[in-house]
């Protein structure tokens, strides 16, 4: 029997392969290695991050109200933030701590402005109606906001009279139940409105075109009103009652 010649280099043999799989095992290990270092480095660098005073919130920008003094929010958002590493710092609970606190907010939008620093955006609430006072003009929005008293009345902004009286509580909510329901298009178009109580409204109305006094009762059904008094405006009719809006009266 003819003996097998012993192994060379680069033959198929078992010691070969022995020692490719062990180069492929080190090569593994040593990717799995680099990998782990790489996330223990990223991990240090967060915490690092997440606690360094190097990334405190020092400055808060606002923007976008003027119904609120924006050093005011600015001071009540360091006040309550200010000293804390900006990655600890949550935007969605800044909103809602503005919001809270500034009732003429609408909205608020909190956004990361450098190493220490926040930018908010705020939208004011719309006024719906200015109220006629002693002291100047009082707004409030579709949901009865007190947004603050201004010496005049904002351009196509309603203005409501008393019809010589200050209007009760219950008179000013049916009024701004009126004019929230209304789009801005109609609104517009109410110059002035009376409530003597909350169940006789009435209006000026100016369609650009022509003017009309007109007639609603209570606060229901408000767009269908007004959207009726205006055609019947353009129509030329100037005195107008549509407090039952399916059966108008005119002049």
């Amino acid at each position: 029997m003819v003996p097998l010649p012993p192994a060379q280099a680069g033959d198929n043999s078992t010691a070969d392969l022995t020692g490719v799989i062990r180069a492929r095992r080190l090569k593994t290990w040593r990717r799995r290695l680099i990998g782990i270092g790489i996330v223990a480095a990223l991990i240090a660098l967060v915490a690092v991050a997440w606690f360094s005073p190097l990334l405190t919130l020092k400055k808060v920008q606002v923007s976008g109200s003027r119904l609120l003094d924006i050093d005011e929010v600015s001071n009540s958002v360091l006040d309550d933030q200010g000293g804390r590493p900006l990655p600890q710092v949550r935007p969605g609970r800044v909103e809602d701590a503005v919001l809270e606190e500034f009732p003429k907010a609408e909205a608020a939008s909190v956004h990361y402005a450098g190493p220490r620093a926040l930018k908010i955006e705020i939208t004011d609430r719309t006024p719906v109606i200015a109220i006629r006072g002693e002291s100047g003009y009082r707004l409030y929005d579709s949901e009865a906001v007190d947004l603050g008293t201004v010496d005049t009345a904002p351009k196509k902004l309603t203005v409501l009279s008393g019809g010589g009286h200050q209007p009760d509580r219950e008179t000013v909510s049916a009024v701004i139940r009126f004019m929230g329901e209304l789009r801005p298009e109609l609104r517009r178009q109410l110059v002035t409105i009376e409530a003597k109580d909350a169940m006789s409204l009435k209006g000026r109305l100016d369609t650009g075109k022509q003017k009309a006094t007109v007639v609603f009762g209570d606060s229901s059904d408000s767009s269908l009103k007004v959207r009726t008094a205006a055609q019947l405006a353009a129509e030329g009719r100037t005195e107008i009652d549509v407090s039952v809006p399916s059966v108008p009266v005119t002049d």
